[in-house]
């Protein structure tokens, strides 16, 4: 086919609007959708060149399959080694471990499938991961791999029946992104619900595109690359909650096809796109993808954890100069069939992916260079490591507490476990539940631990807050049992995270700048009232408990040089966490009294001693990551947290 500068053009918005996005720059909330434009793109290229040689019968699958790895493996391999020593030097061994089976999910293109399964509430910060963006490689490869024969087989019926063929799985996938019972994990990273992007470009492909921009005027191709634009400017400016591929990023991909079927080099739009700027950027939009990310996240493990708009600009200036460079010396190369022929191809790639693979999985096997890294340390270092190792991350959801009969947890109350709770009633008397989020997790969790009650059940989940109904959290199918089984429950908890309650000077809600670094502040007075509206309405069938805001450590416990630097001074909370959420403390006691609440408030910080602000206690750190408790940690909340409801349950009798 014919190159077409103005697709180059559209690949420069595209790449463009992911790094800054991934950046950190928040005048394009809806960056993230560059990926989708890509597909679309990929779509319709992929299915242009396949369609031709198909029709001119020379299509082979070898020629294909040759082309795809001239584009995407050599310049992929150059910066899966480039990262290497930068993992070895930013990264703790158990971050080198994971970063290793990354790569081997890389060098396999089921990326995708790799951070699919590791994905979740408690998973690793997106930021941190230098790989993850090579999940939409993933998808693309897994599309190459089927899509070839596809299309042969529906070509023989030809171009308008094929279009009719993949029209309908393109609507069957928007509508498995849109209303399919799946996760949002799923929606995101697999190819189900992100076919319809690559079919929409294969689709402009199909569709006679190019005798109708011969035959349309300029200025009618004019307008429709204008609502193009306008339309992905709608997806990329939109504050709206657009996250996964289902009809939020419907403008994005219908701009991109506007794009792609109308821009022309004879319009002033076309030329506008295909000028020489936006054409370079997207030459190297390749290379620019797949730098961005490691530079981004090594910049932030080296420091820049509040990146301004310039260090941002700078950044991605700086990955794509490291993609024009690789466009130079790596890409242009092996894309030449004279420089480079395909045996030399097959082994220079296969011996790069075996040597990554390989050493990924040396890296496993000595859990990332530990003993190696290790050696040259002094006692001091080692102990902190060990700390960390020990308490840090680890499986959350695996770590929940349960003895199998009267003390268990779940995030929904189904009808099946009513029976399971009068039962236990009967044998026990009146259960305690506590109610909540992920920080109501860690407090059953600690009572759980310290044998508060035979009867004891927790009624939580990630992300489950009073003010939230949302279908996948205990608060309604709770709602329904207390008003036909209130005699069972004796004692309720409610828990949850004040970060919630406290908006930054933007009204944006869980400002981790200001809750880690301190700054402007106001608190979020709507859910404060609704969680009192629920606990007055809840104390009327129960006694009623809110067990004030959990105080967050808000620390980075994965970034080894600064915790050397907290240790050297003493294990502190984060002073400027713990004033927040003091002051937080003092506003909801006000409220509260105002209210005149028929339940009662304990401040978390008659739990966790506000003057300790302590991280150690002994051998346990007492966090495992920024806001939430470690094992040990919940052990010891645990032991003060139940003297302290003993006291107050005695006092009450």
């Amino acid at each position: 086919m014919d190159y077409r500068p103005e697709i180059d053009g559209l690949r420069a918005i595209a790449v463009l609007s992911v790094i800054l996005f991934h950046a950190g720059l928040t005048a394009i909330p809806g960056g993230h959708l560059g990926v989708d434009i890509f597909f679309v793109i990929s779509g319709y290229l992929i299915t242009s060149i396949i369609a031709k040689e198909m029709e001119d019968g020379r299509f082979e699958f070898a020629a294909f399959y040759e082309r795809r790895a001239r584009r995407i493996l050599p310049a992929l391999i150059v910066v899966l080694l480039a990262c290497i020593p930068f993992v070895l030097i930013f990264m703790l061994p158990r971050e080198v471990t994971e970063f290793s089976k990354s790569v081997i999910a890389v060098c396999v293109f089921a990326s995708n499938v790799f951070f699919w399964a590791q994905s979740g509430y408690f998973d690793r910060a997106a930021e941190l991961k230098p790989l993850l963006h090579t999940w939409s490689l993933g998808v693309e490869e897994q599309f190459y791999l089927v899509f070839p024969i596809l299309l042969m087989g529906a070509l023989r019926f030809g171009r308008r029946r094929a279009g009719m063929l993949f029209a309908a799985i393109a609507v069957a996938s928007i509508a498995y992104a849109q209303w399919g019972p799946q996760t949002r994990e799923d929606t995101f990273y697999l190819i189900p619900s992100r076919l319809w992007e690559l079919l929409a470009g294969a689709l402009l492909a199909l569709w006679p595109v190019t005798k109708l921009r011969a035959e349309l005027p300029n200025a009618a191709l004019d307008m429709f690359v204008i609502v193009g634009i306008g339309s992905i400017g709608y997806g990329l400016l939109d504050h709206g909650e657009i996250r996964y591929p289902d009809l939020g990023a419907l403008p994005a991909v219908l701009g991109a096809g506007l794009i792609i079927a109308f821009a022309s080099t004879r319009t002033i739009t076309g030329r506008l796109l295909g000028s020489r700027v936006p054409v370079a950027i997207g030459l190297i939009s390749y290379g620019a993808y797949l730098w961005h990310q490691p530079v981004l996240v090594f910049a932030r493990l080296s420091g820049f954890q509040r990146p301004s708009i310039g260090t941002a600009l700078a950044l991605t200036a700086f990955s794509l100069v490291l993609a024009f460079l690789t466009y130079r010396f790596v890409e242009q190369p092996a894309r030449n069939r004279k420089r480079l022929g395909r045996p030399a191809l097959i082994v220079l790639t296969s011996l790069g992916m075996s040597f990554l693979s390989g050493a990924s999985i040396f890296a496993i096997a000595t859990n990332g260079f530990e003993k190696q890294g290790l050696y040259f340390s002094n006692n001091d270092t080692r102990r902190l490591y060990e700390l960390l190792e020990r308490n840090t991350g680890g499986d959350f959801m695996r770590d929940m507490g349960s003895d199998g009969d009267c003390m268990f947890w779940t995030s929904q109350l189904q009808p099946a476990e009513w029976s399971r709770f009068i039962d236990c009633s009967k044998r026990f008397g009146p259960a305690t539940v506590v109610l909540g989020d992920s920080h109501a997790m860690n407090i059953y969790n600690a009572l759980f631990r310290n044998n508060y009650a035979k009867f004891l059940v927790g009624l939580v989940g990630p992300g489950c807050r009073p003010w939230a109904r949302i279908p996948e959290c205990p608060y309604l199918s709770f709602d329904k049992f207390m008003e036909a089984h209130r005699d069972t429950v004796e004692t309720v908890i409610l828990h949850f995270s004040g970060s919630h309650l406290v908006v930054d000077e933007h009204n944006r809600q869980e400002p981790e700048d200001v809750l880690r670094f301190g700054g402007k502040y106001h608190f979020n007075e709507r859910p404060i009232a609704k969680t009192i509206d629920y606990l007055q309405s809840l104390s009327k069938m129960t006694k009623t408990i809110w067990l004030g805001p959990f105080v967050e450590a808000r620390m980075d416990f994965r970034d080894f040089e600064s915790m050397k630097r907290v240790a050297r001074g003493g294990f502190h909370l984060n002073p400027p966490t713990v004033d927040i959420f003091s002051a937080l403390d003092e506003h909801l006691r006000d409220k509260i009294r105002l209210q005149r609440g028929h339940f009662r408030y304990i401040s978390f910080f008659d739990v966790i001693d506000q003057d300790a602000r302590g991280l150690v206690d002994g051998d346990c750190l007492m966090y495992r990551d920024s806001d939430h408790l470690s094992v040990c940690g919940e052990r010891i909340v645990g032991k003060d947290l139940k003297a302290l409801l003993l006291r107050g349950t005695s006092s009450e009798r």
